[in-house]
């Protein structure tokens, strides 16, 4: 508790995430905004919750493919490491459960260094963004054709393409950086003599982390290794939008669509607005960007404004966040394991300049430009 009292990041999150919130509450008519809270089927949240549990064991699939090229870990013990890391997430300012992850993977499988975990980690996050904005790709264009966003202004259509198109290089040019890093044995020889720049205590840490991030990239060494995350990606995000229809059908949003297939299309839009702008580590949790984000992509879709807000916090607040909130408290209890404990970074022992030189060393054994 202690941890949260005195850091100003989590501070500084959860004000973030009152003003949106606040702002949120005010911009709509709180009347309908209660009433839509009180009239909704809450019933909806049981199998959206168990939807979006099997939607991380996906991502548990995923996570064991990233670090095959390390280690043969099976997605049974992974899984509780992810569950663990949202819960992180969703309590520690900056996005601290990716490192948290990466930290508790690393205490857990040997074989596995802390710099390693993280690159491995990176992908993920890079093709998350990456089928986000796939399925964005698909959803957002039939929805303008078909006059949904009629209602909303031109210079709101323009602005989301803009973004759109800016955040989908990002995350291109991002991919790319990170694919030519895992392919060039030359550019990863290169990083390793730059860390001779650093103090004589840091070089041996600094080769160490180049050599593990470079590990850790080494599902993106061929075209076919690409194909795989991309297609092991799909199954993660169709799972969580599976889990925003069952809730929409909770605040009867189905009644704003003329068809099923219309209201799908503007739930995949949702998925992909409410966690783009959550990678932004602005509030704790994602919280308040989220439900803002969220409610407004809807009310350019003509949903009704109190609707929206209430579906909004109802998606976020107790399908997405409370549950894994529960869920990774109960086994950080069961395995005796301290959440402050996993954001510091493991301390070298008496031989870790002995292994800074050998992980120096590994340059060389370091699997770039392999083939299948």
């Amino acid at each position: 508790m202690t941890y949260f009292l005195g850091n100003w990041r989590f501070w500084a999150g959860v004000l973030v995430s009152v003003v949106t919130l606040a702002l949120l509450v005010l911009l709509v008519d709180r009347d309908e905004l209660w009433h839509s809270l009180r009239s909704a089927n809450y019933l909806y949240l049981a199998p959206a919750i168990v939807l979006y549990f099997i939607g991380q064991w996906f991502r548990a699939l995923r996570w064991q493919y990233l670090l095959s090229p390390i280690a043969r870990i099976s997605a049974k013990r992974l899984y509780p490491v992810i569950i663990i890391g949202y819960l992180a997430n969703n309590v520690l300012p900056a996005r601290l459960g990716e490192l948290v992850r990466a930290v508790y993977l690393a205490r857990r499988e040997e074989e596995v260094s802390v710099p390693a975990s993280i690159a491995t980690l990176s992908v993920e996050r890079l093709y998350d963004g990456v089928t986000l904005l796939a399925l964005g790709a698909i959803a957002a264009p039939i929805l303008l054709a078909a006059g949904l966003f009629s209602q909303a202004s031109q210079a709101y259509q323009s602005t989301a393409i803009v973004l759109m198109a800016a955040v989908l290089s990002s995350f291109v040019l991002a991919l790319g950086v990170l694919t030519a890093l895992s392919c060039s044995r030359r550019t990863v020889n290169w990083l390793v003599a730059l860390t001779g720049i650093l103090p004589v205590r840091f070089r041996q840490v600094g080769a160490e982390v180049v050599v593990g991030f470079v590990e850790g990239l080494g599902s993106l060494n061929s075209p076919k290794k690409h194909a795989i995350l991309f297609v092991s990606s799909l199954p993660i995000w169709l799972a969580e939008a599976g889990v925003y229809l069952i809730v929409a059908y909770s605040f009867s949003l189905d009644a704003y669509f003329a068809s099923f297939w219309f209201l799908l299309l503007a739930i995949v839009l949702v998925t992909v607005t409410s966690n783009l702008i959550t990678a932004i580590p602005a509030s704790i949790g994602g919280i308040g960007a989220f439900e803002v984000v969220a409610q407004q992509t809807l009310v350019g879709l003509a949903v009704g404004a109190a609707t929206a807000a209430s579906y909004s916090v109802a998606v976020h607040l107790l399908a997405l966040w409370l549950p894994v909130n529960v869920a990774g408290v109960v086994l950080l209890l069961w395995n005796h394991v301290s959440l402050r404990g996993l954001t510091t970074l493991p301390v070298s022992g008496p031989d870790a300049e002995g292994q800074g030189k050998d992980d120096a060393n590994r340059v060389g054994n370091v699997r770039v430009a392999q083939d299948d």
